[in-house]
């Protein structure tokens, strides 16, 4: 996946992430509302495509290795799954 391609994905331009890179990188965080929680591209696309149920076997110790996270990030198991899969696929580009 090339960086217009991404871009596409989460609906921004390359100039939009270069200039948010330089403000970050001079410190400038003065775009960010860290008074909230916000969730990222998983909801988008709950929003805006047809979503499919998968059930797989995962290993108990997994399970309970995964509640534990969910708890620790106050999200659901179906939010980790699908950012695990998010980021195994943006890995895999």
């Amino acid at each position: 996946m090339n960086d217009r391609e991404l871009c596409e994905l989460f609906g921004t331009t390359i100039e939009d992430v270069e200039r948010g890179v330089a403000k970050v990188e001079s410190g400038d965080y003065s775009d960010f509302d860290f008074s909230k929680v916000t969730m990222g591209r998983p909801f988008i696309t709950m929003e805006k495509e047809k979503m499919e149920t998968i059930s797989i076997p995962v290993p108990k110790s997994r399970v309970a290795a995964m509640r534990e996270a969910t708890e620790r990030l106050g999200i659901s198991r179906s939010e980790f799954v699908r950012r695990a899969i998010e980021h195994e696929l943006l890995a895999t580009a």
